[in-house]
């Protein structure tokens, strides 16, 4: 069933036009893409460090984005969405095997700039619905393994 979906959403990603169910369909899984590479991959110790003296559970949170060595930019920056609905963005500097923090330029607690909204009109639900909802599925599926 789940080589059926994966092959439904290579699908969709390459039509030209797609109804809200199928818009949804692909930026859940966009979404969920992305925080299960992460999960699977692990993040860096120092962003462990930070998320953990910011109380957050790392385990039971996502990553929305995350993006190591822009050009012009930070080492690592990105967006995780916790266990408890909130929205961070990061901002820091990592030495260049990651094994200790630079300099912490940011971290925000971003969560007014989404809305969390199931049932908007001419768009279903908002990016901020389905990333809770990736989250909540992604932590029962951890709690049941």
């Amino acid at each position: 069933m789940k080589k059926r979906t994966e092959t439904n959403i290579d699908k969709l990603k390459n039509q030209r036009q797609l109804n809200v169910p199928e818009q949804l369909s692909v930026k859940k899984n966009r979404i969920l893409k992305g925080a299960k590479y992460w999960k699977e991959k692990g993040i860096p110790e120092p962003l462990k460090e930070i998320f953990k003296n910011h109380k957050i559970e790392i385990d039971k949170s996502i990553m929305l984005s995350y993006e190591q060595d822009l050009l012009g930019g930070s080492t690592d920056e990105g967006m995780i969405l916790t266990i408890d609905g909130f929205f961070y963005e990061f901002d820091a500097d990592l030495n260049s095997d990651r094994t200790e923090l630079i300099e912490l330029y940011s971290f925000i607690n971003v969560s007014e700039r989404f809305e969390i909204n199931s049932h908007k009109k001419g768009v279903g639900k908002t990016y901020g619905a389905l990333a809770k909802e990736v989250l909540k599925e992604l932590n029962d599926t951890t709690i049941i393994n």
